[in-house]
């Protein structure tokens, strides 16, 4: 699904805190209100100290970033979301180096972010087959044997 061109500033205001992120991300995995994945309770109960959601009726936990790249992180959202970001407006590639400069971490980590995203990233383009028939200009399949 294609989203919306954003520029610097409206990415900026839109992800300016953890709490904004989150905030995004929960509105993206429960689009019309928390829903339990195991009972199907509409109500649930945050726990701050865990950063958590608990189903009123079977008392499960979830999180917002479950099942997402964010998923077990010691890194802030705010970071992950600044090098979506960066990783989304470079058309010819951003090298980790570049990435860990811009949102202030190691190189190591910057690199782990760019594999997950470029995985991820992957993962969506898998999703899209082509099929009936398909027409090339000029293409040359196959070689020499």
């Amino acid at each position: 699904m294609k989203k919306d061109e954003i520029s610097f500033f409206e990415w900026q205001e839109r992800f300016d805190s953890g709490e904004a992120c989150k905030a995004y991300l929960f509105n993206e995995q429960w689009p019309n209100g928390f829903q339990c994945n195991s009972c199907g309770r509409d109500h649930a109960h945050y726990l701050p100290s865990r950063e958590l959601y608990q189903c009123s009726g079977c008392h499960k936990q979830h999180s917002v970033t479950a099942g997402t790249l964010f998923h077990s992180t010691n890194l802030p959202l705010k970071k992950w979301f600044w090098a979506i970001y960066f990783v989304s407006i470079d058309k010819g590639g951003i090298s980790a180096l570049r990435l860990s400069k811009l949102i202030g971490v190691s190189w190591p980590t910057a690199r782990k972010i760019l594999t997950k995203l470029c995985e991820a990233m992957g993962h969506r383009d898998s999703l899209y087959r082509l099929s009936d028939m398909i027409e090339l200009d000029d293409a040359f399949v196959g070689g020499k044997q």
